[in-house]
């Protein structure tokens, strides 16, 4: 992990980077609104424990809709965050 933590600091000091995120991209299904399942890819950013406000999820459905919210300082408050609803419209 060390490795990793001193690659990480030193892309930040030698290429002009000051955000970084670790991605993960989930596939889920979710029951519509309105009936029907819907098929979201879910991207999930982390900027570590060392940021206030380090993780954010970017829904998008196979049918073209997405959401967004502000991100947060835990999964479970960037869940909370998430505008869902924009998926259904």
């Amino acid at each position: 992990m060390n490795d990793y933590v001193k690659a990480l600091d030193e892309l930040k000091a030698k290429a002009g980077i000051f955000e970084i995120y670790h991605r993960s991209t989930f596939k889920c299904y979710r029951n519509k609104q309105h009936g029907g399942v819907q098929e979201v890819l879910i991207e999930l950013l982390d900027a570590g424990p060392t940021q206030q406000s380090a993780t954010q999820l970017l829904p998008t459905s196979t049918d073209g809709k997405s959401a967004s919210g502000n991100p947060g300082s835990s999964l479970e408050e960037a869940i909370a965050f998430v505008h869902w609803w924009d998926l259904d419209k």
